[in-house]
């Protein structure tokens, strides 16, 4: 019974306005499963709007090993249309014009 009164202390010192309703809810087990639902609750409320705040990434401190696969993967997507920047560069043939025929077809 002392941790009932010691939640009912605190509670009336947070919220002395609403101590006589708050003493009442949390008289037995049922009052004091609706106070953890209604902080576990609160809980979810400030994990969602601070994940919202941060547009649903957190950014712990970033590794070398990320870093680089970040570089990579940047280097790959701009490398990925060379050839159609410079199709006369060396050693590459040229495209077949799209009329003409193949030798090798009848």
């Amino acid at each position: 019974m002392g941790e009932l009164s010691l939640v009912t202390t605190v509670l009336t010192l947070l919220f002395p306005t609403w101590s006589a309703a708050l003493v009442e809810s949390t008289s037995g087990p049922g009052g004091l499963l609706a106070v953890a639902s209604l902080v576990a609750a609160a809980g979810v409320v400030v994990v969602l709007v601070v994940c919202h705040a941060h547009a649903g990434r957190l950014d712990v401190a970033s590794s070398p090993i990320r870093t680089r696969a970040q570089a990579l993967r940047e280097r790959s997507r701009r490398a990925a249309f060379l050839r159609l920047r410079d199709p006369d560069a060396a050693g590459r043939s040229r495209p077949r014009a799209p009329g003409q025929r193949h030798p090798s077809v009848g």
